[in-house]
């Protein structure tokens, strides 16, 4: 049998890690510490959370406002259209908040990817560059 033995930095002379192997069946033991788990769940769950389901609060890229009473309906019903057709995969919102017609569009978890596509957004159509800025959502949802 041989044995190898590491030890952890602290004085207390427990292994950090002990790693067995039998020569007859080639077995393998790992002795770690605990807190060794709790970082490698942590980091695990950070990344889930990066690319699975999500429901919570995110951003999203805010490209129309207006509350002309005779135009912004209109306008915001034409630009929704727009952006449905060019960008499929992302989430569109057209919201009345009184007196106001909003468009706004994706569901992104962090500022820097809701800024990744407004950049995007800008250059198909740079029409909606003064008016295209990130905005804070309370909830999205990303299935």
């Amino acid at each position: 049998m041989l044995s190898v033995v590491a030890q952890n930095g602290s004085n207390s002379g427990t292994p950090a890690i002990i790693t067995a192997i039998e020569s007859n069946d080639s077995k393998v033991n790992i002795h770690q510490d605990s807190r060794l788990d709790k970082l490698i769940n942590s980091h695990i769950t950070r990344v889930i959370k990066l690319t699975g389901a999500y429901s919570g609060p995110g951003y999203r890229v805010q490209v129309f406002s207006s509350n002309d009473f005779k135009t912004a309906k209109t306008e915001s019903s034409y630009i929704e259209r727009q952006l449905r057709s060019t960008f499929p995969e992302q989430g569109v919102y057209r919201i009345f908040s009184s007196p106001f017609w909003k468009v706004r569009v994706g569901d992104f978890r962090t500022l820097a990817e809701a800024r990744t596509f407004r950049a995007e957004l800008i250059q198909a159509f740079p029409n909606l560059s003064r008016e295209a800025y990130t905005v804070r959502e309370g909830k999205i949802k990303i299935e």
